[in-house]
């Protein structure tokens, strides 16, 4: 009799057993079949990095909604037409964020791929090919620069490559110093680089992913500081200009003051002819002119090279007058001729 109640207890507790795992694998039945399912887009093959996402490479799927990952799309318009950042692989959810609407892993037209050496930037090891970054310098005042200061001279362009690969790093390769850095400037902004690489030190800050381009296709960065540049120059052009006519002015007011002495011209000598007289044992010679009075040069047979010649009709100083010239003239000349009485 005691051996059938511990077989009936037996029995009790096993059927009591099967009864709650009867009932706890109903309860899973009923929830697998009351799942709520959605639609999402995924890649039906594998995409490298830069390339486009079309039609034939994504397709949707159904799938368990707590099971999809954050941020994958249903929509068409957020996935079809852009570039993949990253390499995805076949079957993984499409996800906007791991997508670009540009493809910066080869040159577009009208930009540019610069070289900068990364070895010594500390935020090297944390950017990724496609994040944006500002580029700033430090600038001492010179004849470009108005003043020393730091001047921001590109405002979120993409970094095209890190050590010359343009794919996403992995986690493992992430934290990784760089050792050049490519980045990518509009064709226009030339010059902005070339300032910032011959003039300053460079810097780079990460940025927001907003796009600086102008409608001109120039960074609004670097046209503000290439037009900062001209303006500058213009002004010490003008300076100089000015500097240049004030010294103009100084030099036409000292001439002014200065005192001009006319060249002195040598007079023609008068036409005349000299005459010779025997004075008190001397011979006397005369410089005659008509019309003016005689001119003692000098005693004949002395050292005297330079005789006093007159340049001209008027009488000199060193003209010497004895009595002996009035007898030159008049009646009393050797040479006078009465008039003829006929």
């Amino acid at each position: 009799m005691r051996n059938k109640s511990i077989y009936l207890l037996l029995a009790c507790v096993c059927g009591t057993v099967a009864a709650v795992l009867a009932s706890e694998w109903l309860k899973a039945q009923g929830n697998q079949n009351t799942t709520t399912m959605v639609e999402i887009f995924v890649t039906s093959a594998t995409i490298d990095v830069g390339e486009k996402i079309t039609a034939e490479k994504i397709a949707l799927e159904q799938w368990p909604e707590d099971k999809v990952p954050e941020g994958a799309s249903n929509r068409l318009a957020e996935v079809e037409g852009k570039y993949a950042k990253q390499q995805l692989f076949n079957g993984e959810p499409i996800m906007p964020a791991k997508l670009m609407d540009e493809n910066w892993t080869s040159v577009p037209n009208g930009w540019k791929a610069v070289d900068m050496d990364a070895s010594e930037l500390g935020i090297s090891s944390s950017l990724q090919p496609g994040d944006r970054v500002d580029v700033v310098g430090f600038f001492e005042k010179d004849e470009f620069i108005p003043r020393s200061a730091s001047h921001t001279v590109f405002m979120g362009i993409r970094v095209f490559s890190i050590d010359g690969d343009t794919s996403r790093r992995s986690d493992e390769e992430r934290g990784k110093p760089a050792r050049f850095i490519q980045l990518l400037i509009p064709e226009k902004d030339k010059d902005a680089w070339s300032y910032a690489k011959q003039l300053a030190d460079i810097e780079l800050h990460k940025a927001s992913d907003q796009d600086h381009t102008l409608d001109d296709g120039s960074n609004e960065a670097a046209a503000k500081f290439l037009a900062m540049i001209e303006t500058h120059r213009a002004e010490l052009e003008k300076e100089e200009e000015r500097q240049r006519l004030a010294e103009e002015e100084a030099a036409k007011a000292a001439l002014k003051t200065e005192v001009v002495t006319e060249p002195v011209v040598a007079e023609e000598k008068a036409e005349g002819f000299t005459m010779f007289k025997l004075v008190e044992g001397r011979m006397l010679e005369y410089w005659i002119v008509a019309g003016k009075l005689p001119v003692l040069i000098g005693e004949v047979g002395t050292n005297d090279t330079e005789p006093q010649k007159p340049m001209s009709g008027t009488l000199p100083v060193q003209v010497q007058q004895d009595d002996d010239y009035q007898r030159l003239n008049g009646e009393n000349s050797p040479f006078f001729q009465p008039p003829s009485n006929d």
